[in-house]
Parts: structure tokens; C-alpha cells; sequence
């Protein structure tokens, strides 16, 4: 009995003391739980918003120096500029933005009413401050101080002069603030031109011209927008809308050249070397005896002419790119050298693989000479009634469809120029329903070389091995084998 009486008496000590537990945790709770919302509360507040049109000065201070953002010019031709470097391309995205964000300040949270000791936020020696200036009828000035990076990274804590409040806003609205005033310097040279109203039809991202010069070969390669497709009937197998015509005339490969055509548009430096460069800058970075000079004419009538010069070397003396000069823009740049494919482009690096580009329905006759033998096609119909005879005779459509594929397929293994008085091996003329063609001579030049004359002029070698295959595989034709497509 004095047994049970013990255990009443220690089961009643635990409950009261849990119950004095429970008592103390609900006194202490709600004040734990309102200090835990306030941490957490965020209260999204529009600091100010003005007008962009009123601003009429902006000054930025950040560990790159002191710079002012005024606006130059009235009505249309109004526009954004820092005097010191008003004569370089200045990057219009990014004035608006600092004439945008210095208008408008939205704060994601309230952190602190009134702080006291405003360097645990870095608002001591703020890493950068602006002040707006408006010409509104309040001449109101906006002071920000942009204090350290809050510890989720995303936002920054900011404080405006006049009030004691400590705010966080967001990194995207503050960075453009902490950049000296070079980031504003635009480092694309050139961009689309963009229409000037809806009645401008002008293709301005197309290339009329554009002209390689390189020290290592004494050639220019010249690429041209193919004209002939501007005419309805021209019969052009060319994916590409544009042709080398020097050193050799021939189709572009779409796939290998989009990189020398297209990436004149939207070209960018990846960092500025020199601002403003005399005689003397130009000279050491290679400008006078470029590796490379590069000339675009756009169609719209805009032009580019930059030139390659020296290596890059960094600090720690490794190669990051070159030098390039843009002309009208004084500014040295540099350039990684996988954004300039002009300066290792080689022609038969983005030719198509065939010497003709006509297509087979296109065709007219198709006439081979080889070692005194005559074989004279004459082609008809297209998709539907596709026919061929050969020297009068009708022969398999598909046969000849594959011989025609082989010849479309000849290799080109390096350019050659010279002038060679020889008597070809074998000869391909072709002739089109439209009065055009080529002519193909295929001429032995030793070391399992021959040389490709194309429409009488010595351009190409290839090898030895194609010719004859193709000299056997006209054997294959005429008995009715099949082909053998590769040498």
C-alpha cells in the first residue's frame, strides 16, 4: 500500500512539472513566433518612382571612380551620355537601365526601422551610391547608398539619404550601379540595322559583299550574295545565299560558312585594350601589318571594316585573344580569337564539295570524253517523266541519276592556279535547259594528283584515285553494273 502511495505521489511531482513546462511554453511562444514573422516578413514597398524623362542628372560613386549619366540633345534626338567618353559607342541597353533603375526603386523587404550601427549592412562605406536629380516641379534629389549582399545572394541592403530605414532590393535593379563607367561601353560593333518604318523592305542582314586579306595566303577571299537568286528562272542548286568568287567561283556550304557570313552581325569584343589610340598604340598592336583585315559591305549601304592585329598576352602570359581596330570607333578591342573566323578561314574550308550545282532535272545534255571515247546524255522531263538516252539510245534513268551523283561528289584536296597546257584525261560538259552549265576537265598531274580545270581555268587538285574510279565506273555504266561510289 505505501508502495502505490509513493508511485501516486511521483506520477503527480511529473505532472506538475510538466504542466508548469507547458505553462512557461505558452508564455514564451507567442513572442518567439511574432519575432520569427517580423524576421520573416517581407513588406515590398515602392521607395519612389519618377519619371525617367525628369531625371535630369545622374551621379554614381563606386570603387571605379565618380561618373554622371546627363542627357544631351532635345525631344527625338534627346539622349543619354557621359561626357569624359561621349565620343565612344556608349551601350544604350545599359543607360536605360541607369536612367530606368534611378527613377524607380521598389524595395523587397524592410530589414531594420532604425539602425544602430548601419556597418553591419556595409552602409558605412556603401561599395556605391547615385543621386538622381529630377527636374520635376519638386527639384526632387534621390540619394542611395548600396550597402553588402544580403546572405541569400539575391538582393543587397540600401539605405536612402533622409531615411533611417534599412531596406534589401534586389541585385538585378543595384548591379548596373556598381559597374565603372566603361561597362557602359558598347562592345558589339556592329548590329542589324532595323527598318525604319513598315515600308522599308530592305534586307539589312544581308552581306553584298565581304573581303578577306591575310598575311598567311596572297589571295583575298571574296564571298558575294548570289545574284541568281533574284531571278525567277534561274535554276540554282545553292543552299547558301551567297558565293566565293574569289580565289575560285564557287557555292557556298550553308552549314561551314554561316560562321564567316553571318558572324559579322552582333560581332562582340569580349574587352576594351586601348580608348581613344594614337599612331603610336596602333603600331604596337599590330594595326599597320594586320594578321587580318576584314571588309563587309551590308546590304542598306552599311559597311565594317576592321583589321586583326598582335596576340593578346595576359598578366600571367597566356594567350586570350587579339587586338582588333574597328574603323570609326576609337577604340582598340580585344577579340577571342573563336569569335574571328576570318582570321583562319581557308576556301575550301565552306565551299560545297561540288564543282556544278545544277540539279539533275535541270539538265540538258551531259556529254564525258574520255581517252578519245564520246558519251553524249540528253536529259528530259523531271520528277514524273524522267528520261535519258545516251549517244541516241534509251538508257535507266536511275543509272544515270547515280552516275550523275558521283560526278556531283568530286573532291577538291587544295586549290592550284597555275596554268597547265596538258591534254585533260577526262572532260564533263554540262548543259542546262536554261543555256548555262560547266565545263569539268580533269587533268593528270603526278604524285596521284590531278588537276581540276573548271569552265577553262586551272582552280582545283584532287586526287588521281577519283578520276579513276570515274573512268571505271563509265565501264560499269555501259554494261548495266552498278557503280562503285567510293576511291
Amino acid at each position: 500500500m505505501k508502495k502505490n502511495i509513493r508511485l501516486i505521489v511521483i506520477i503527480c511531482v511529473v505532472a506538475a512539472v510538466l504542466a508548469g513546462a507547458v505553462i512557461l511554453l505558452m508564455k514564451t511562444a507567442p513572442q518567439e513566433e511574432e519575432q520569427e514573422d517580423t524576421q520573416a516578413e517581407v513588406t515590398t514597398l515602392l521607395l519612389y518612382d519618377k519619371a525617367p524623362a525628369d531625371l535630369a542628372k545622374l551621379t554614381i560613386e563606386n570603387e571605379g571612380g565618380t561618373y554622371e549619366v546627363i542627357r544631351v540633345g532635345e525631344g527625338d534626338d534627346a539622349r543619354w551620355t557621359v561626357m569624359d567618353i561621349a565620343n565612344l559607342p556608349l551601350s544604350g541597353s545599359v543607360m536605360s537601365k541607369l536612367v530606368d533603375n534611378s527613377s524607380s526603386l521598389t524595395a523587397q523587404q524592410t530589414v531594420v526601422e532604425d539602425p544602430e550601427d548601419i556597418s553591419i549592412y556595409g552602409l558605412d562605406v556603401p561599395a556605391a551610391t547615385f543621386t538622381a536629380e529630377f527636374s520635376d516641379s519638386g527639384n526632387t534629389v534621390k540619394k542611395l547608398l548600396i550597402g553588402n549582399i544580403t546572405p541569400e545572394e539575391t538582393k543587397r541592403y540600401v539605405m536612402l539619404e533622409g531615411d533611417p530605414k534599412v531596406y534589401t532590393v534586389f541585385n538585378t535593379a543595384l548591379n548596373c550601379f556598381l559597374e565603372d563607367k566603361y561597362a557602359l561601353i558598347n562592345k558589339t560593333v556592329y548590329s542589324v540595322r532595323t527598318a525604319v518604318d513598315e515600308n522599308d523592305t530592305t534586307d539589312y542582314t544581308r552581306i553584298n559583299k565581304l573581303t578577306v586579306s591575310r598575311a598567311d595566303i596572297d589571295y583575298d577571299i571574296v564571298i558575294e550574295y548570289d545574284i541568281r537568286l533574284d531571278d525567277e528562272d534561274s535554276m540554282v542548286a545553292n543552299s547558301s545565299a551567297y558565293v566565293m568568287s574569289e580565289p575560285v567561283f564557287r557555292d557556298l556550304n550553308p552549314e561551314t560558312s554561316a560562321s564567316v557570313t553571318d558572324g559579322i552581325f552582333g560581332l562582340t569584343a569580349s574587352d576594351l585594350a586601348v580608348l581613344n589610340p594614337n599612331e603610336d598604340d596602333l603600331e604596337k598592336s599590330g594595326m599597320n601589318a594586320p594578321a587580318a583585315e576584314v571588309t563587309a559591305e551590308i546590304n542598306g549601304g552599311g559597311l565594317l571594316h576592321f583589321r586583326v592585329g598582335n596576340e593578346f598576352i595576359n598578366e600571367d602570359g597566356e594567350k586570350e585573344g587579339r587586338y582588333v581596330y574597328v574603323d570609326g570607333i576609337n577604340i582598340i578591342y580585344i577579340f577571342s580569337e573563336s569569335s574571328l573566323p576570318w582570321l583562319t578561314v581557308k576556301p575550301l574550308d565552306i565551299v560545297t564539295t561540288m564543282y556544278t550545282s545544277n540539279y539533275v532535272y535541270d539538265l540538258d545534255e551531259l556529254n564525258i570524253t574520255c581517252d578519245g571515247k564520246e558519251m553524249n546524255f540528253k536529259i528530259t522531263g523531271d520528277s514524273d517523266d524522267f528520261a535519258v538516252t545516251l549517244n541516241g539510245e534509251a538508257v535507266d534513268g536511275d543509272a544515270f541519276k547515280n552516275l550523275y551523283q558521283f560526278i556531283l561528289r568530286a573532291p577538291s584536296s587544295e586549290l592550284y592556279f597555275e596554268e597547265i597546257s596538258a591534254e585533260p584525261q577526262l572532260t564533263v560538259s554540262i548543259v542546262t535547259r536554261d543555256g548555262g552549265g560547266d565545263l569539268i576537265e580533269f587533268i593528270p598531274d603526278g604524285n596521284r594528283q590531278a588537276v581540276v580545270r573548271l569552265n577553262g581555268q586551272s582552280e582545283y587538285r584532287c586526287q588521281q584515285s577519283y578520276v579513276d574510279r570515274f573512268i571505271k565506273n563509265l565501264e560499269l555504266y555501259e554494261n548495266g553494273e552498278e557503280l562503285v561510289i567510293n576511291w
